[in-house]
């Protein structure tokens, strides 16, 4: 193998690993509040790991455009992306599974649509996208 599938390889593994552990860390402090031991026990699916595995293929694809603007336009335009990989890619797992691993989960929440996705959470796909595009930058 080449060089670059090397570097893609291991810049799709590092997303997939580093997408994982924030939605670890997110869901244990988002749960905090009703879990009466205080365990800040996250938890997330291996199943994810495509998803996150794609974010450096966008950032190389879009960082021509999206790296030029503000900050807080990236930081939309990046929650936005992130949202339609989640709502595509829990759909799919739907249709694998049966269910996605976070469907029970988000329907309750009245910021639902169709199980897939939440809206409350842009702000964490807000933050998520600009410190994944840090990272990127800086492993380039």
């Amino acid at each position: 193998m080449s060089m670059e599938i090397h570097r893609i390889l291991f810049e799709m593994a590092l997303f997939a690993v580093l997408g994982l552990g924030f939605e670890v860390l997110f869901t244990s402090v988002t749960d905090f509040k009703g879990d009466k031991r205080r365990f800040l026990m996250g938890y997330s699916s291996l199943w994810y790991a495509p998803l996150y595995a794609c974010a450096p293929l966008f950032l190389n694809c879009a960082s021509v455009v999206v790296f030029a603007l503000p900050m807080l336009v990236r930081g939309v335009v990046y929650a936005l992306v992130i949202w339609l990989f989640e709502y595509i890619g829990m759909w799919l797992l739907r249709l694998l599974l049966g269910a996605s691993p976070s469907e029970e989960q988000y329907l309750k929440s009245r910021w639902n649509v169709h199980g897939l996705i939440r809206l409350d959470f842009f702000p964490a796909m807000f933050l998520m996208g600009l410190a994944f595009e840090f990272v990127f930058r800086s492993i380039r």
